[in-house]
């Protein structure tokens, strides 16, 4: 009886103890710069709610699937509308961050404003960027395997516009223009919102975490926590 009084007494002086042992797992894409900036995001707004998250990176499907499947509780961070495959997970509605796809080309007389002005000869994108792939349709593009095989094409002049994620490019634009000793030239051709998943076992979760985040987004903390990942980005190249 004494202990029960003892643990009323405690949970009455610290009401947020109890949350503050709650750890929430999430998946994510293993090495993805857009996972920095979410999970700084939804560490600030989970700690909002008195919940700390840990993090796991694992490769892309095997993210989603774990997540889906309800081995943890959601995914860290995804395109919008990917509960319609995986039907067991739900789409938090305030985005945690964009992904730019981005066109990069050493000529500077070339205009992309989108995916239709992609009528080059030799836009290369990689192999597996499912934004790239769908983006360039039925064009015919040269397909790599990696992001550095797609700025050795660039500079061997074996591709004139490169499909890639604006912030993936980062080090690597600012490396190309340090080694062939050119200037880059980047237009956006399509910005895509990024969303948190929960899995539906947490659905209690979705309208409060949607709050908090929709405040994070109000106060420009969310564009704050992305301008300072990539201004970091900048100071380490």
């Amino acid at each position: 009886m004494r202990i029960i009084k003892y643990a009323a007494f405690f949970i009455f002086l610290f009401p947020g103890a109890l949350f503050a042992q709650n750890v929430m797992e999430f998946t994510t894409i293993e090495k993805s710069s857009y996972a920095v900036i979410a999970e700084r995001v939804l560490k600030e707004a989970y700690g909002r709610l008195g919940i700390d998250i840990r993090v796991s990176g694992r490769p892309a499907q095997r993210a989603i699937h774990d997540a889906n499947s309800g081995a943890v509780d959601g995914e860290l961070y995804r395109i919008k509308d990917v509960h319609l495959k995986y039907p067991n997970l739900m789409m938090v509605p305030v985005p945690v961050g964009i992904m730019e796809g981005v066109g990069i080309t050493t000529q500077s007389d070339l205009s992309m404003q989108g995916w239709d002005d992609l009528s080059y000869p030799e836009v290369c994108i990689r192999n597996g960027v499912k934004f790239a792939e769908k983006g360039v349709g039925n064009r015919q593009v040269t397909v790599v395997n990696s992001n550095s095989q797609l700025f050795s094409m660039l500079g061997k002049q074996r591709c004139t516009v490169i499909v890639i994620a604006r912030l993936t490019s980062i080090p690597l634009t600012l490396d190309f223009a340090k080694r062939h000793k050119t200037s880059l030239y980047q237009s956006v051709l399509q910005v895509y919102p990024l969303y948190h998943y929960l899995h539906k076992k947490n659905a209690g979760l979705v309208p409060r975490l949607a709050k908090v985040l929709l405040e994070m987004e109000t106060e420009g903390r969310i564009q704050a926590i992305r301008e300072a990942y990539i201004a970091e980005l900048y100071a380490q190249t």
